[in-house]
Order: C-alpha cells, then structure tokens, then sequence
C-alpha cells in the first residue's frame, strides 16, 4: 500500500490539531495532545497517497524513531512543513510532545510553544530554590530545569519534541531549544522544528539559534521546494480521482505550493493568490464573515467563550455563525476552541480589514478575554497587545506589567525587558517617585539580565532626575546604576555613580553600606587600585557580618582577599579562602565563579602554580553547561585558560576554547575568551588564525581596565612582532604602557616592557649597542617601566620571572646579558612552572655560551629548548631555536630526559613536589633544598608538608622510604 497522504493541501489547518490552549473553569491546559487521526477529510476529501519527498519523510521519521536527531525544516508557507512531521509522525515509536509558536498583531507571543508542551505534562515545573533571586543564573538553572522536566538525562524514554513556526519564536524559547538540542543525546530525545525561510523572524535570536542548531552533531538541515510538475499532477489526481490532468494549467496557476493547489482544486474559478486564500470566505453569510475577520483578530486560534463575548451576537446567531464557517472548511473546531484551517487565510482575512475595523475588533477582543482572564504570561501579553492596537495605551501598560512580571518569573529576561519596555512607553507617570524608581529598577533589572546594560543605564538614569526619592532608595538605585554602567564599559560614570551613592548614604550602617562599599571595593580592584579596593572592601566585610547578606560579605571577602595578596599581604589568601568557603555555602553562582577567577590568579601571583593550575580545573567544572551568559563565568573561563596555557596545557586549552566559542555568539565578557585564543594561537606559531580571534574581540579595546588593556596591547604586539611590524609592536607596547600609568600594577606593565624590550632587541640585530637615537629613546622608554627594585621570587615568583627577563632583554640590547642571567630566568621561569617562557630563555642562553665559545654547553641548553619547545607546539620558539642551532653549526647533543609530566607522577604530586621528595629521599635538609633548587627554606617547609599529605605520612623518614621506591 501506498501511504497516506498529509499534505497541507488536504490538512485541516497550519497548526495540527490538538496545540491550541485551552481555558477551562480558569485552568488552561493542552486539549487531545496526540489525537488518533491525522488524515480529517475537509468537505468530503478522502485521504489520499503522499506525494514526494521520500527522503526528507526518512530524515524526518528518523527523529520519531532514534534520539539525538535534530531537524530543521524550512519552508515558505503552505509549502507542507506541518504535513510532512505529520506523515513521519504516522508511525513514531517516540513519545510525542509539540507546541507551535504563537505570533499577535506582528508580535511573538513569548513561551507559547513551551506552555503548551508544559500544560499536556501538567503545568510548568516547580521553580527551582532561589528564584526569587534574578539572575543570568538563575535563568541557566530554570533552562536545565525545563529541559528535567521533559526529559532526565539517562531518561529510558524515547521523546521527540516538535515546535512548528520556529519563525515565531522568543529568545527563551530559542536558548532552551539549543540547550536541548545539545543535550539531546544525553536525554534520549530528538527534534523536530519548523520555520519559514520566506519571513523574516520578528526576534534576531532566532536566526542565530537555528546556525547555532544546524552546526550541532545529528542536525539535519530539510529545506522543502515547491512541488514540481510531476508531483502536481499526482497531486491533483489524487485530490479529484480524475486521471486526464492537464498538467501545465494547475503548476502555472499554483506554482507547485501544495497547499494553493489544494485551494483551487475547491475553487477552480479563483484567478489571484488572494482570492484562492479568501475563496471559502467570500462564500459566507454577513455573520459568518464577521465572526471570521473578528476570530482573525485573536489569531490562528480562539476560544469558543471568548469569541463569543467578542462577537457580540445572540447564542442562536453565533452558533448558526460558527457551523456555516466550519461547513465551508474556514474553522477547524477543536473541542473548546476554533482554529484557521491554515495561517495563510488568517493572514489574507486580516489584510482585508480596514484600520478603524482593525481598532474595533481588538478592542472587542481585548474585553472578552480581560473579563475572566488566565493568570499567565501569554494571556498577559494577548491582552496588552489587543489593547495597543484597540489604540488603548493605559490598558496596553497595565497589561504590558503583568506580562513583564510574568516573564521575569519565568527567567525569560528579553521578553521581560520587552514588555517592561512596552509598560514605560504607554504608561503614565504614577506622581509617585519611590514606586516610579521601583518600576525603573525593576525594569532597568530585565535590561541589564537581558544583555543589555546600557538600556539599563538610561532607565535608572531618567527614573533619577526626580530629586523627590527618598536618601537610601536613591543610595540603592545608584549602586545599581554604577554597575550598569561598568557592564556597559563606562567605568568612570561608573565610579561616579558609586561615589554619588556612597555620598547619599546615612550615617547609620545598614546592608545598604555593605553593597554599596563591596561594589566601590570591587571597581577599584579591577582598576588595580589595591589600597582604595583594601579599604573599602574592610569596611563592606564588617558591613556585611553585621548588616549584610551572605553573598554580599563572600564577595567583600573575595576582593579583600585578593587585593591584599597581590600587595604582598601574606593574611590575605586566607581571607580569599574564607570569601570562597562562603560562596559556596551560599549556592552563589556569580559570587563562586568570581571568588575561583580571583583564587587561581592569586596563587598563581604568589608563587604556588601547582595550586593555580588546580584552582583552575575545579574552575571550569563550575561553568554552567550551556553558554557564558554570566559575565563571572566568563572571566572565570578566561583565567582557566590563561593559566593552563601558561603550564603549556596547549591541546587542552585548544578544546576548552573550541567547546566554549565554536557555534556560539560571544558577547560582553566573554570576548575575553578570543584574547585567550589568540595568545594560544600566537604560541603555537599560527598568526592569522590570532588575527581573527584578536578582531572578534574588538569591541574591548575601548575598556579601562588594567588587565583588558594589558591583554589586548600583549596579544596585539605579540602579533605584529610575528608579522613583522616592529614599530607597529612597539607603538602598541608604548600605548598600553602609558595606559597603566599610576595604577599599583607591576605585573602587566613588567610583562609589556619585556615585550617590547625583547622586540627592540630582535630588531636591532646580532651586534648590540649601535642603537640609534630614535633607538635609544624607545629603549629608554621601556627600560623605565621596569620597576629598579627586584621582586622576592619567594613572593610572586611569576613577577620576579618576568622582571628578570624583561632585565635580560635589555642586558641583550646593550651586550651586558651573560649566560648566567638567562640561566637564572630559567629557573625562575621553572620554578613558576612555565614552560614555554623556560626554553625560551634556554635558548638566550645558549645563544651567549655560544658566544662565550663554550659550545658543548651551547648544544645542551639549545636541545633542552628544543625538548620542552616540541613538547608544547610551540612552533615560534622552536623555529627560533633551529635556526640558531643551523647557524652556529653546534653538534648534535641529545636532549636530556623529559620531566615527568604530571599525570606521570605518583600520589598527584607537582613536578617541584616530585622534585623535592628525590632530595627528600637522599636525605637532605629544608636548606640544602633550598640551595639545591634555588628557592627559600620557607618555600621548601610548604612543599615537604604537602609532600606528607599526599603520600599520607607522618614524618620525613616515612616520605624517604617512599622516595626510594619512585623517586629515583
């Protein structure tokens, strides 16, 4: 047998039955979910063979068969998107869930498809702990909770979620449609979606949802074309039994459109597009027509209750109404409710409507459903929307809140900022200046959650001309202001901003204080202000212990902590350490994720690479699953991989980066992420790849802070110096420099000078000290940012490395650099665990034992370069390194055995740890250590206590024993 046919031209209407909401005794669920038939006859028509498409039906009916599947497919309407999920439908062994999104008067009714999936399983599920706390994560929790609800991870159940007019959709619907489709697998679900390719979708988010969807694995991407000749002809035979067809008069007239083509077959006599669209319309009586163009107005499908008080006729009439519309196929009835037979003759209706019937009909529509309302989003919106256009802005604000406050409640940030949007634009003034800034934080709130801080910003900034707000709401909104405005890189009005509120607050300490100096605490610290960022984190933390809230006092920790031990504080990392015990206790994410960027990097400042690098994995396994949305997890992102590319962990950096930017759009904060990529990039020797990663992070080269600046100018010089721009290098090198001047920074402004030092150095040649003036002067210029003093390796072993090297560098340029210089780098480099850093300065020194003569050391230095270079990929230093070995002519020394990489060594033990516990088995003390490794005895007493705990021994003599069975 040959299958059935379910094309549009045959369907009963665009949205399969069974997807309209319902509205009863004021419940609202999902009416006949899967229903038993999906070949209803209209007027008569019998069910009738397929025709066509026989691979897109097997890639469709895959998705009803097999998890993982996601398919997307395309379309221009009436062309039998709906009909062919609905023919590989027909023998599913999944368990089907759909929803169709919803468009009003040109807008998208947003989560319309999702509470129709959620009310056929019951209602939404229960909001997860916390959501009275808005935030990007909280909405990242809510996603993961959905996607639960449907369907578990290591779900045993086969389900297949359809979503039809995916053209329609909100922004929350298309981010839950991605995260699903990621986790599809994992879920045993697939995917079924369709849009129009001939409209342009109201929300930009959905265009890049579904590249984001077709880049995923399992995606299938179905774009269905007219109907060829051929097929129409089967077509038509098959919808009129006739067997003589002339061909070339239906295909002209219908251009192979299924759904057109079944239209005419009705109406034969119809000669424009239109008028097939309105054939069955124009058949009506004066009721019937009425009722239809006001049934238009709800949309593709209405109520019976509600379109009954709307239309304003006696019961007999109105029932005579709807049987005549429903005789001649223009409603599909569906239980409680009407639908079009197919969206094109809703919209043809609606084009027929004249301006003041258009403002009669929505009004008439917006009372009926205004009288008995269902207490949700979508209705809120509805109602809003039949108001604006009724011309009724009063009622369109009111309804414009309650739809905003729905959405935030739901996570759905975009679409709350929407209609909080829509709210201040129709409403009036409250003559109340306390409950108008309220309404604007609420608002501005949205904004900042929606991606949008600078809209954010001229919210609260308008709400705050009025000087009538009361002092400690005023100090509430500006704290709110300023971190607006930093999210929006405006970091001076930023400062303003919390400086105003910090002026406008009482004497009397409240948790107002605590937020207010956290926030002010947390600006100076990015900026590198570390006093003023000690000192007003002081006074947030005794804020907070007495006023405050947990997530507020862990946060004031954070920035305490961390301020202090890039100072030199030797407290302060347990300050740190008391701000990250906290944030997790709290179940903060935002406070978590910042309290770890800060952990790793201040380890990583104070000489303690192994823990950095740890810090740094347990880092990433905080990152939400889906995205970067929270602007802490990125640069908590971003500082992971800073410090694994510093260990030289290239390939996995490689994969993080690959995991968190491919097929995503990055914004805000993480475009950190392609500075990261770049520097990796410009490791391992690829420059044009660095390039495009340095401009997708443009948008950042107009921030203030510190470490941006210094990232960017670093990546940027790094780059031009590999392409061969000298001068460009320098230029960026000096501007950046000038850029950091009078912040407390050593660290960028040390690790800048060494580039720039080295570039200076490589251009001017092999014979040093004929620079000339020009020369000199930028030398000199570099030379000064190099702090006189030399930092305490045993305190920031990082800053002394780089210290050294930039040192070296202009030792390089004036001919002063020995082999015992560079060889002290390397063992600061070493001692930071940076390999990359290492070989290079293995291969300055070999550079000068060349020119010392002392060639056999010049070959050792080189090939142990060269080992750990290979070793990395770190392709330019290993062509720097070949090229002076070929030049020099050294022999060929062989290259010293390889450190044990990590996952080599026993009990979880750090190279310097592994090192240690050797010397350890030879008996040797903490000060022969010491000399030994180059490091201080106090360094030495840190490493042996964490050698004992993890060989889980007591004492020296145990660890000694050990030593001689894996240290040898």
């Amino acid at each position: 047998m040959r299958a059935r046919l379910v094309l549009d031209a045959v369907w009963l209407h665009r949205s399969t039955p069974g997807r309209a909401l319902r509205f009863r005794n004021g419940r609202k669920y999902l009416d006949g979910l899967f229903p038993e038939r999906h070949d209803d006859r209209v007027v008569g028509t019998a069910g009738v063979p397929y025709v066509g498409r026989v691979h897109h039906r097997a890639a469709v009916a895959a998705a009803f068969a097999e998890p993982g599947h996601i398919v997307l497919i395309c379309g221009e309407a009436g062309v039998g998107k709906s009909s062919l999920v609905a023919a590989a439908r027909a023998d599913a062994v999944a368990e089907v869930l759909e929803g169709s999104c919803l468009q009003l008067a040109g807008q998208p009714l947003p989560l319309a498809a999702l509470e129709q999936i959620f009310f056929s399983r019951g209602g939404w599920p229960e909001t997860a702990d916390g959501a009275e706390q808005q935030s990007a994560e909280q909405r990242l929790r809510a996603i993961r909770l959905w996607a639960d609800a449907l369907a578990p991870v290591g779900s045993q159940t086969l389900t297949t979620v359809v979503i039809d007019d995916l053209h329609w959709a909100d922004e929350t619907t298309c981010d839950f449609l991605v995260y699903l489709a990621a986790t599809a697998a994992r879920r045993r679900l697939s995917l079924v979606l369709t849009l129009r390719n001939d409209e342009t979708p109201k929300v930009g988010r959905v265009q890049q949802a579904v590249g984001e969807l077709a880049r995923l694995p399992g995606a299938v991407n179905v774009e269905l074309q007219r109907l060829d000749r051929q097929e129409c002809a089967e077509l038509v035979r098959a919808l009129t039994g006739a067997t003589d067809v002339d061909v070339d008069t239906w295909y002209e007239r219908s251009q192979g459109n299924p759904y057109l083509l079944g239209e005419l077959v009705k109406d034969p006599g119809a000669r424009r597009v239109k008028d097939v669209l309105l054939s069955r319309v124009y058949s009506l009586g004066p009721d019937a027509a009425q009722l239809v163009r006001l049934a238009a107005v709800f949309g593709l499908w209405v109520a019976d209750a509600q379109l009954h008080a709307a239309s304003v006729l006696p019961p007999d009439r109105y029932t005579a109404a709807v049987h005549e519309a429903i005789d001649v196929g223009v409603f599909v009835n569906e239980g409680a409710d009407y639908a079009f037979r197919h969206s094109l003759m809703c919209e043809a209706v609606l084009s027929q409507l004249l301006p003041i019937e258009r403002r009669m009909l929505h009004e008439r529509a917006a009372r009926a459903m205004a009288e008995d309302p269902a207490d949700d989003m979508v209705t809120a919106v509805a109602v809003s929307v039949h108001w604006e256009a009724a011309g009724v802005p009063d009622q369109a604000a009111a309804w414009s809140l309650r739809a905003a406050r729905k959405a935030r409640d739901r996570n759905a940030y975009a679409e709350a900022w929407g209609h909080y949007q829509r709210a201040l634009q129709f409403g009036r003034s409250s003559g109340d200046a306390s409950q108008d800034l309220d309404l604007a934080l609420e608002a501005a709130g949205a904004a900042r959650l929606a991606g949008d801080p600078a809209a954010a910003v001229e919210v609260l900034e308008k709400a705050l001309q009025d000087r009538t707000v009361p002092a400690e709401q005023r100090a509430i909104a500006l704290e709110r202001l300023g971190c607006f405005l930093w999210e929006a890189g405006q970091t001076g009005r930023s400062q303003a901003a919390y400086a105003e509120a910090a002026e406008t607050l009482g004497p009397e300490v409240t948790s107002c204080h605590a937020q207010v100096w956290g926030a002010m605490g947390r600006a100076a610290f990015i900026m590198a202000e570390f006093d003023a960022a000690i000192r007003l984190s002081e006074r947030a933390v005794a804020a907070a212990r007495q006023h405050g809230t947990p997530a507020v006092l862990a946060d004031a920790l954070t920035t305490r902590g961390a301020a202090g031990a890039l100072i030199g504080d030797t407290t302060a990392l347990d300050v740190l350490r008391e701000g990250v015990r906290l944030a997790r206790d709290v179940h903060d994410g935002a406070v978590l994720c910042r309290s770890y960027a800060n952990l790793m990097v201040v380890y990583e400042f104070t000489g303690r690479p192994a823990e950095a690098c740890a810090a740094a994995l347990e880092g990433l396994a905080l990152l939400p699953e889906y995205g970067l949305e929270l602007a802490v997890g990125a640069a908590l992102a971003c500082n992971a991989v800073n410090l694994l590319r510093r260990r030289g962990y290239y390939e996995r950096c490689e994969a993080v980066l690959a995991e968190l930017l491919d097929g995503h759009v990055i914004q805000g904060q993480g475009l950190h992420l392609h500075l990261e990529r770049a520097e990796l990039l410009l490791a391992m020797g690829r420059p044009a790849a660095a390039r495009a990663s340095l401009e997708a992070a443009a948008a950042l080269r107009d921030v203030d802070e510190p470490a941006v600046v210094a990232a960017i100018a670093s990546a940027e010089a790094q780059l031009l110096a590999q392409e061969g721009d000298p001068e460009g290098c320098y230029r960026t090198v000096d501007e950046a420099l000038r850029r950091l001047a009078g912040t407390q920074d050593r660290h960028f402004r040390t690790e800048l000078a060494g580039i720039g030092l080295r570039n200076e150095a490589d251009r001017s040649g092999p014979v040093p000290g004929r620079a000339d003036p020009a020369a000199a002067a930028r030398i000199n210029r570099l030379a000064a940012a190099i702090d006189d003093r030399e930092p305490d390796p045993d305190g920031d072993v990082t800053l002394a490395a780089d210290h050294r090297t930039a040192r070296n560098e202009l030792g390089r340029l004036r001919g002063t650099a020995d082999a015992d210089d560079w060889a002290a780098a390397v063992r600061l480099w070493r001692a930071a665990d940076r390999p990359r850093e290492e070989a290079y300065c293995l291969l300055r020194q070999a550079e000068c034992h060349a020119t010392a003569r002392h060639r056999d050391k010049a070959a050792a230095a080189a090939a142990e370069a060269r080992a750990i270079a290979d070793r990395l990929g770190a392709a330019p230093v290993l062509a720097e390194i070949d090229a002076f070995v070929a030049r020099t002519r050294l022999p060929a020394v062989p290259a010293p055995s390889p450190r044990a990489v990590p996952e080599d060594r026993p009990f979880g033990l750090t190279e310097r740890e592994f090192e240690v516990l050797a010397l350890l088995g030879t008996g040797a003390t903490n000060r022969q250590i010491a000399r030994k490794l180059f490091i201080s005895e106090r360094t030495v007493g840190v490493h042996v206590s964490r050698v004992l705990h993890k060989l889980q021994v007591t004492n020296r003599a145990q660890a000694a024993a050990v030593a001689a069975k894996v240290a040898r």
